[in-house]
């Protein structure tokens, strides 16, 4: 298994998110295409806002931790059809491994809410790295701050995101309706 980090969450050409992660210490990575819903819960758990009441994702981590378990580490262990599917990994309170089948989107905001590790499987890998230098090239240009994707969340306008995906799914349904 090869640990990756999240390198930055961005919009694709058609408007989609997408999650892109970084293997460590290399130039290579791979994309993972996520909702509009978890692409908001991500955003959010970067840029480490508080709410007065738990969220979802805040939810589920307390009741692992009320039952005694702890979040070991998430893996990304295959890729079908374009769908990457994952494990979170919790030990419970007898001290056993505990694999849960996940969506990498919500282990995602899992491990950056719980500082938890994320490793891919080098077979998935090895079928869906690209090279990275193109996008880090553009990224010093931008900015030379190594904090960058902290500072886009930081300005990250949720309500604007939500205007947007409610623009392209009016026109989604008026171009379905022609």
């Amino acid at each position: 298994m090869l640990q990756v980090r999240l390198r930055g969450l961005a919009l694709d050409q058609s408007g989609s998110p997408v999650v892109i992660l970084e293997v460590d210490k290399s130039n290579k990575g791979f994309g993972i295409w996520i909702g509009p819903f978890e692409a908001e819960s991500l955003a959010i758990a970067v840029s480490g806002k508080e709410f007065p009441r738990p969220l979802t994702y805040d939810l589920f981590s307390n009741a692992v931790q009320a039952a005694g378990g702890k979040f070991d580490k998430v893996v990304i262990h295959s890729v079908r059809d374009n769908v990457y599917f994952a494990n979170l990994i919790i030990i419970n309170s007898d001290g056993e491994t505990v694999p849960l089948d996940a969506r990498p989107s919500d282990c995602l905001v899992l491990a950056v809410k719980n500082s938890i590790p994320v490793f891919v499987e080098e077979k998935v890998y090895e079928e869906s790295a690209i090279n990275l230098e193109d996008l880090q090239q553009e990224e010093k240009e931008k900015s030379d701050d190594p904090e960058a994707f902290k500072e886009f969340v930081s300005q990250f306008d949720i309500e604007d995101f939500k205007r947007y995906l409610q623009r392209k799914k009016r026109d989604q349904d008026e171009d379905s309706s022609s």
